[in-house]
């Protein structure tokens, strides 16, 4: 049987999606491998593959729905066996409705014995107060991470947008979902007010008069971020009105 360490009821891990995951795969082979995660194991791979019982792994790519973390609450009516560990694995975390996390709330202050929380998210931000302080928050930086190479950051941080066909054509190609949009809003509203500060520093008032309405209106948007299924008007909007 695995030796665990002192393991916190919940904990909210903070990184891009393919590193957190990543890290969480090999916290967990750690942990349940007698050999302390030799990754060639059966049960090693098993946990690669998400089919170890060990953890039961949520994720959508839209905003969770009550229906859809309903299986924590059946599993966790359950008591374990002595000494057993379960973890729910929610990915995505970000992506949490406010009825969500508020359902969850007890359950991850207070989980029956031997299960443990972990939520995966890109964004501090958004999640809620009530979570975060529930958990240890760790956060987690990729080197590999290549979101720049998106043509809509391209696109909207070049000195001059690119013709309304262009911008169609790249829309199409990137054919970026909601939490995709408000990744890159969030790369966009960084790289412009990196420009508010070097244009200050410069006492360049024609560059700060651009970059500091650059980042209103990225601000702007944020507070609109798109509904499921209404990224691609969102961009079309976006687009007029950063012109």
């Amino acid at each position: 049987m695995a030796k665990f360490m002192k393991i916190p009821p919940a904990q909210l891990w903070i990184g891009d999606q393919y590193n957190t995951t990543k890290q969480i795969k090999q916290y967990l082979q750690k942990l349940f491998c007698k050999d302390s995660g030799c990754q060639k194991c059966s049960l090693c791979n098993q946990i690669e593959n998400k089919q170890h019982h060990c953890a039961i792994w949520l994720k959508t790519e839209k905003y969770y729905t009550l229906d859809q973390i309903e299986i924590i609450f059946k599993t966790i009516s359950f008591q374990l066996d002595q000494g057993q560990k379960l973890f729910f694995i929610i990915q995505n975390a970000d992506f949490l409705t406010s009825a969500c996390s508020n359902s969850l709330l007890k359950s991850v202050e207070e989980p029956p014995e031997g299960y443990h929380f972990i939520f995966l998210a890109e964004r501090l931000s958004k999640i809620l107060p009530t979570i975060q302080s529930r958990c240890i928050i760790k956060t987690f930086y990729s080197a590999d991470k290549k979101d720049n190479q998106n043509q809509l950051i391209q696109t909207f941080t070049s000195s001059q947008l690119c013709p309304p066909a262009r911008f169609l054509k790249i829309l199409d190609e990137e054919k970026p979902n909601e939490k995709e949009t408000i990744e890159i809003l969030d790369q966009l509203l960084d790289y412009w007010i990196k420009g508010v500060t070097s244009s200050i520093e410069k006492k360049d008032k024609t560059k700060y008069k651009l970059t500091t309405e650059k980042a209103r209106k990225i601000k702007k948007a944020m507070l609109q971020t798109p509904m499921p299924g209404s990224s691609k008007i969102f961009w079309r909007n976006f687009y007029l009105q950063f012109i």
